[in-house]
């Protein structure tokens, strides 16, 4: 084999590297990086030479849950991968899911990607992926899963919080750095789900079926970025199938696209338990098989099933040869067998820095009306606390996401921390005037995401013997879909926390039966909404079996008042409020409802939290509503609402990051890279009856979010771009370089900010484009361009931001290109896309 350290000292100076069809700016790398990729060639030549026809198998599928084969013999080690779009996650063991139990595999807990969107700053996805790569090569990793890629589609989306918002020019952005952040830890980044995963519900099954010029402009640009910007080494197909087969396999996605139109010389490896087949799977481009649901390794596709076809003449060995080269590719550039490969670092006083600043930019101040915030905490005295994430941790929950944190500091703990010593926290869990489901800190089993959850079987008939549908649900609180009979059955394990009597009480419309470790304790068949109770002695710290056995087209709640209430009664919480400096109201949705293999039922706040909002609201005009939440919820209250900030998962130093912002440590400038809509019936997907179990036609073309939201003329609660400040910014002087370009030329839009406030802080300048004249129909307007830019008081700074000629462009479905028409374009200039400050107009000739 070529010596590595042969090829360091051969050196040469170089920029850009060709992959495929692109060229890589390498620049971001060190000059031994830079040289290693000048020799991987040669030396996967060398590698691949010396392997047998087994040994090729035994690098296109698992070896273990997140390993690939060793060739021990050729000195090649293992390659290790982990799940991690914002930190790496904690060892499970080689064979199955469970924890391994290590002791130091805790990692430090990133801002999730939405919270990175929010930033709108190249240099915060760059920090991002920097940390994640450091911290996976501390660990002994090669390929982090991550960053996550796909768009926000539906606000529905159980995994909206692992991605960059909902549109492609963004996310194609922010995800050219993340991954060149990654990368220059020596560990290959890994964009996913590709492609158009956009949904939970039934994400194996549903058929994905969007037109060409849809797939090209909305859900293929991040992608494409990664691959031709980013220089990727490797990308995760999605679960999801496209025109009737697996993603993982489609010719037109892997073949066509990915690896022919783009150039991709990575690896294209499945999620885990992904339904492909062995010819389709090869002959179409999948190149690594990281998980199938059989007994054996060697019963995955990618191993005896495809030796014995290219034995048998069925599949060529070149096909193998391919795919085996393309890992062998992989490992040597992130230097599996360079002995000067970085080593990382891990837990670092720097990362959680890195995460405390993350999240501080991503943190988006929707409205501040009367100036309530920033808070003045010289004359703070009582501040009171509420709602159920005000002291919630999340880093263990949303699925193949989650992180074990040394630490992670609650907005609460935020609180205390910034004003220790200065004010009164005083904190409450307002109760509900409805009866409330039992508490999640009293449901002891959980979903495999780490939630704690009730399983839920579905069953066609009233007997209950054949089963429809196992799922789970969050707590005790059922509702049959309009006009349905439901026969179900629930179950979760409760622990009281103090013994004593328990008073359960049940609202029921149908047939109701609760059994207490087998006992029926509370039953009843109504016809309208009825309550149940009966009193029960528990023991605390003892785990009880509760089942629910329902039948109906009604709805139930099971609640209880146990012993010391972990609620405080309404009269109590809004007495304390209206005597209160400030009130901060901590809501917005958890892991319970942002995570993977389930999409949200509606788009309400979980509990009572409307209920509780309004009237907190109503008490004192100087109540805060701070939302963590990764995908969109209603807000029936904003207008009453006089402050409401967006703070998204905000990883390990969320807490200080919060309390930063509300104190005026940090002056906010996070926008919105997603719309909030008023009402779920106000989207896409669901005005126009496309989101079901079965298929997705994407029927509103290339009208995703934002450019729905214009076409239908559709007010939103808040836009997208959408983000305010504790100082003033002022737009002027904007110039075009170009009165007219010509076709494949770029122009180039000048323009001042001036911070006219009386604080430093920073401003996201958006460029939308608008085609006057197309022959197809175009958004209104498509974000083309943005910048960041930092001002101190008084202070003005000219932006210049660059619009290419793929930005003129929509995909032409008859010439399969893009297409740039002559006419005329308007450069839009704002501050969001509801904020157009200056605008001007140039011919593309």
């Amino acid at each position: 084999m070529t010596s590595l350290t042969k090829i360091a000292m051969t050196l040469v100076c170089c920029s850009l590297v060709t992959s495929g069809h692109a060229e890589i700016d390498l620049s971001y790398l060190s000059e031994h990086q830079q040289a290693r990729l000048l020799g991987v060639e040669k030396t996967v030549e060398d590698i691949f030479k010396q392997l047998t026809l087994e040994e090729k198998i035994s690098l296109v599928h698992a070896s273990g849950k997140f390993h690939v084969n060793a060739i021990e013999r050729l000195g090649l080690p293992e390659l290790w991968l982990s799940d991690g779009p914002h930190g790496v996650r904690y060892q499970i063991e080689r064979d199955s899911w469970s924890p391994a139990g290590w002791d130091d595999d805790y990692a430090t807990y990133l801002p999730h990607l939405t919270s990175v969107a929010a930033s709108w700053n190249i240099d915060m996805a760059s920090l991002h992926g920097k940390v994640l790569g450091a911290e996976a090569r501390h660990r002994g990793k090669d390929i982090i899963l991550g960053p996550g890629v796909n768009l926000a589609r539906l606000p529905l989306y159980g995994r909206n919080f692992e991605y960059m918002g909902e549109d492609p020019f963004l996310a194609a952005s922010l995800v050219v750095p993340a991954v060149k952040g990654i990368q220059s830890q020596d560990v290959a980044a890994n964009a996913k789900h590709y492609a158009l995963n956009t949904q939970e519900l039934n994400r194996i099954g549903v058929n994905a079926k969007p037109d060409e010029r849809t797939l090209r402009e909305v859900y293929l640009p991040a992608f494409e970025a990664a691959v031709k910007q980013g220089g990727i080494y490797s990308i995760m197909g999605a679960y999801n199938e496209y025109y009737g087969t697996n993603a993982n396999q489609s010719k037109h996605l892997v073949k066509e696209i990915l690896k022919t139109q783009w150039g991709f010389d990575g690896v294209l490896l499945t999620d885990w338990n992904v339904d492909i087949n062995t010819y389709d799977a090869a002959m179409n481009g999948l190149d690594l098989e990281m998980g199938t649901n059989v007994g054996s390794y060697d019963d995955y596709f990618f191993a005896k099933p495809l030796l014995k076809m290219i034995n048998d003449g069925e599949i060529p060995v070149e096909v193998l040869d391919d795919k085996v080269k393309r890992v062998l590719r992989l490992m040597l550039r992130v230097g599996l067998l360079d002995d000067k490969r970085l080593t990382g670092e891990r837990n670092t006083k720097k990362h959680q820095l890195a995460a405390r600043q993350i999240a501080s930019e991503g943190v988006v101040l929707l409205k501040n009306e009367g100036s309530v915030l920033p808070l003045d905490n010289k004359k703070l005295k009582n501040v009171l606390v509420l709602g159920p994430n005000a002291d919630k941790v999340h880093g263990l929950g949303g699925g193949s996401s989650e992180v074990k944190t040394p630490y992670e500091i609650t907005p609460l703990q935020g609180l205390e921390n910034a004003l220790k010593g200065q004010a009164n926290i005083q904190v409450m869990r307002a109760a509900s005037s409805k009866l409330m489901p039992i508490a999640a800190d009293y449901i002891a089993s959980k979903h495999w995401t780490g939630t704690p959850a009730w399983t839920l079987v579905r069953y066609q008939d009233s007997a209950m013997t054949t089963t429809l549908e196992e799922n789970w649900i969050v707590n005790g609180q059922f509702e049959s879909k309009q006009g349905d009979v439901s026969h179900i059955k629930m179950s979760a394990q409760i622990k009281p926390m103090e013994s004593g009597e328990h008073l359960l009480k049940a609202n029921v419309d149908g047939s109701f039966k609760l059994l207490v470790n087998g006992d029926a304790v509370l039953a009843g068949d109504t016809s309208s909404l009825t309550q149940l109770s009966q009193g029960i002695h528990l023991k605390a710290g003892q785990t009880y079996n509760f089942d629910i056995v329902y039948s109906g087209k009604g709805q139930f709640t099971l609640g209880w008042d146990a012993p010391n209430d972990l609620f405080t009664d309404e009269s109590v919480y809004l007495a304390a409020a209206k005597k209160a400096d400030a009130v901060i109201y901590f809501g917005g949705l958890s892991h319970g409802d942002d995570r993977e293999a389930i999409d949200r039922a509606h788009m309400k706040l979980p509990g009572s939290q409307d209920e509780v909002i309004a009237k907190l609201v109503e008490a004192n005009p100087n109540t805060v509503v701070f939302l963590v939440a990764g995908s969109a919820v209603e807000m029936p209250w904003a207008e009453q609402a006089n402050a409401i900030v967006w703070g998204w998962y905000g990883g390990m130093e969320a807490g200080n990051a919060f309390a930063d912002m509300l104190l005026g440590k940090t002056n906010p400038s996070g926008k919105l890279p997603i719309t909030l809509p008023k009402r779920l019936e106000d989207t896409a997907p669901i005005a126009l009856n496309d989101y079901n179990a079965q298929e997705s036609l994407y029927k509103e073309g290339v009208f995703i979010g934002y450019r729905w939201f214009e076409q239908q003329k559709i007010t939103p609660e808040f836009s997208f771009g959408h983000g305010l400040s504790y100082t003033n910014f002022a737009y002027s002087d904007l110039t075009l370089k170009h009165k007219s370009v010509k076709q494949g030329q770029s122009q180039i839009a000048s323009v001042t900010v001036t911070n006219t406030g009386k604080r430093a802080g920073a401003e996201v300048i958006q460029l939308y484009l608008h085609d006057v004249k197309s022959s197809v129909e175009r958004p209104e307007n498509e974000l083309k361009g943005f910048g960041k830019v930092y001002l101190e008081p008084g202070e003005s700074k000219s932006v210049d931001i660059i619009i290419k000629p793929r930005d003129m462009s929509f995909w032409d479905i008859n010439t399969n290109d893009w297409l740039a028409e002559p006419g005329i374009f308007y450069v839009r200039i704002g501050a969001s896309l509801n904020d157009i400050r200056l605008s001007q107009s140039f011919e593309l000739n």
